[in-house]
């Protein structure tokens, strides 16, 4: 029953994987930023990303490789998990990515997703239905989040060069 899910996810992380790069973060040496402040990426959005989950980073990569006008930065959450992060608990910091907007504001799972899409130039569209779908997006991303480390294991999208297994929650 299950195979189905597990082949649609493999079908979402494999051109994840093909069109991604290794690319280093954007942010050298962050802050030390709370809740709610402005991160000094100028008009940029901040994408915190899981840097011990493989199809994380590939996303991450390909995210940079459509950001053709630079509108995003990134980071690891683990740089900031104590600081800019510290108002959520563990398992909300690493169930999902999370957005930083340059006004402070956070979008995580599902909205940070269409924060992203609405910073890509091409994405506005879609970006507009997932905001328009917002619980279906939420949905569908809180989906694969949870089961991201099955549905890498036979896409590969786990073996990524910048993973860093340390960095996830025990």
């Amino acid at each position: 029953m299950w195979w189905p899910l597990k082949a649609l996810g493999h079908l979402v992380a494999a051109p994840i994987k093909r069109l991604s790069k290794v690319r280093t973060p954007a942010v050298r040496a962050p802050q030390v930023l709370n809740p709610g402040d402005r991160p000094a990426v100028g008009e940029r959005l901040l994408v915190l990303y899981d840097g011990g989950c493989g199809i994380c980073l590939h996303a991450r990569d390909l995210f940079a490789r459509w950001d053709g006008e630079r509108t995003l930065a990134d980071d690891r959450i683990a740089r900031h998990d104590r600081h800019l992060l510290a108002d959520l608990d563990e398992d909300a910091i690493y169930s999902s990515f999370h957005v930083i907007h340059p006004d402070g504001r956070r979008e995580s799972g599902g909205d940070g997703l269409a924060a992203v899409f609405s910073a890509l130039r091409f994405g506005r569209p879609l970006a507009a239905a997932m905001r328009r779908f917002s619980g279906t997006t939420d949905a569908a991303y809180r989906w694969f989040a949870e089961n991201r480390t099955w549905i890498s294991q036979g896409t590969g999208p786990i073996d990524h060069p910048d993973r860093d297994p340390s960095e996830q929650p025990d």
